[in-house]
């Protein structure tokens, strides 16, 4: 094997070992959000730019191989921001509801000169 040639089935190696760390974090996050864990997603977004820039030194043919397994990242990605939105909507639910609450014992409390 040329030595271009080893160079290229490293750095492919070493991406695919990147989208495995990529992929288990982005399913502990999902684990995470689903226990109402706080979820700190910067690492994640470090882990796909370096992806990113690492893909795009490849050459074509070489990118195009992991095609697929990028796709079922991407699908991962997609699920975590399903969640993302779900726990949002959730949130903002519980958030107006105890809006309402507080609104509710406003209204019926007595006023502050009432008091017997």
């Amino acid at each position: 094997m040329q030595t271009k040639e080893k160079e290229n089935v490293s750095q492919t190696a070493s991406l695919e070992s990147e989208m495995h760390s990529l992929s288990a974090r982005l399913r502990k996050a999902r684990q995470g959000l689903s226990s109402g864990t706080i979820i700190d997603l910067t690492p994640i977004e470090q882990d796909v730019k370096g992806l990113c820039r690492s893909l795009e030194a490849l050459p074509p043919e070489e990118a195009s191989q992991l095609r697929p397994r990028l796709f079922g990242l991407l699908e991962e990605v997609t699920q975590l921001g399903e969640n993302l939105r779900a726990g949002l909507s959730e949130l903002a639910q519980l958030l107006s509801a105890a809006s309402d609450r507080r609104k509710a014992l406003t209204a019926y409390s007595s006023p502050p000169g009432d008091k017997p």
